[in-house]
């Protein structure tokens, strides 16, 4: 009985270590990616999760298009227009005062393709590099006024709705978008994806032209900058290159108080790397919150797989119309 006391101690002690050693680990985690790193979700027509409400500073990205890939209907559409027009409510009223940005459509033309109200079909081989973001907008540009009205008529409502102006090449076309966007009506605030390399070479030209926000998207900033498509071996957004492009810009910006988001589908790995860069929000994807951080509970993000259902549906109509 004596020799069994100590070790019956010593296993109880060694439990109750390692729990601690745990909980103190994931609190550690906790702070490192939200304290240090200012937090804001990003969605795709998923309702607000009310579980991290004390955790996200506002919306850091809504993706548009999956509102409308979602209903298959496109913003031409009646329907769509006010099923963007009730989504945007939603959020907007659920977060405010806290800041919203809306990103306008970010289709490719095959993804548009087959949606309902398509204002022209278009084949594109290379359809990741070709007529997507504000390059659609600026050419189908009455298409790209019934979105923008919309979001001027919920910003009317809700004074925390801004718009990020996606795929965007140079200040050219900010200065277009930008003229369309206030014949809507539109007063918030514009912002920019850096996901083109140009846009980082020509940051001081778009500061001048009154950009309110760069936004960088790493996966078609890692793309672009290493010639590697998605779930290629060759894209690493840890890469060398794609950090010191990120913390150059975010110098650039910051010099000229200029507001500096860092957005995309991010690993532990990429957190650590960017975290002694101080970007003013890390946008993180509605569904990369349980996998980013232990203190969420993947039971309370009722919508986790519907990023996934929608990209399933919209693959099977594209093999169809391709058949």
């Amino acid at each position: 009985m004596i020799s069994i006391q100590p070790i019956s101690i010593k296993i109880v002690s060694n439990l109750l270590f390692s729990k601690l050693c745990s909980i103190i680990h994931s609190l550690f985690r906790f702070s490192l990616y939200s304290e240090n790193m200012n937090i804001m979700i990003a969605l795709n027509g998923e309702a607000p999760p009310p579980t991290l409400d004390s955790m996200v500073r506002g919306v850091g990205m809504i993706r548009s298009e999956y509102v409308f890939r979602r209903i298959v209907k496109y913003i031409t559409k009646s329907e769509a227009q006010l099923e963007l027009k009730n989504y945007l409510t939603t959020v907007c009223e659920h977060y405010h005062p806290k800041p919203v940005w809306y990103r306008t459509s970010e289709l490719t033309t095959q993804e548009i393709n087959v949606l309902d109200g398509a204002d022209e079909i278009i084949y594109e081989k290379h359809y990741e590099l070709g007529l997507r973001g504000i390059r659609r907008g600026l050419s189908h540009i009455d298409t790209f006024k019934s979105e923008l009205c919309v979001v001027s008529s919920v910003a009317k409502q809700f004074n925390n709705l801004n718009i990020l102006l996606p795929f965007i090449i140079n200040p050219t076309e900010f200065k277009c978008a930008k003229s369309i966007i206030d014949e809507c009506g539109f007063n918030g605030k514009t912002g920019v994806m850096l996901e083109i390399p140009s846009v980082f070479f020509l940051m001081d030209e778009f500061i001048e032209c009154g950009v309110d926000c760069f936004t960088v998207g790493i996966n078609d900033l890692t793309m672009l900058v290493l010639g590697a498509y998605r779930g290629s071996s060759y894209h690493d957004t840890c890469n060398a290159a794609v950090i010191k492009l990120i913390s150059q810009a975010e110098k650039i910006s910051h010099s000229s108080g200029i507001e500096f988001n860092v957005a995309g589908y991010m690993s532990k790995d990429f957190l650590s790397r960017i975290e002694g860069i101080p970007i003013d929000n890390l946008v993180v994807h509605y569904n990369e919150f349980p996998k980013l951080f232990d203190s969420v509970d993947e039971s309370a993000m009722p919508d986790m797989n519907l990023v996934k259902e929608i990209k399933t549906d919209t693959k099977k109509r594209i093999a169809k119309l391709n058949a």
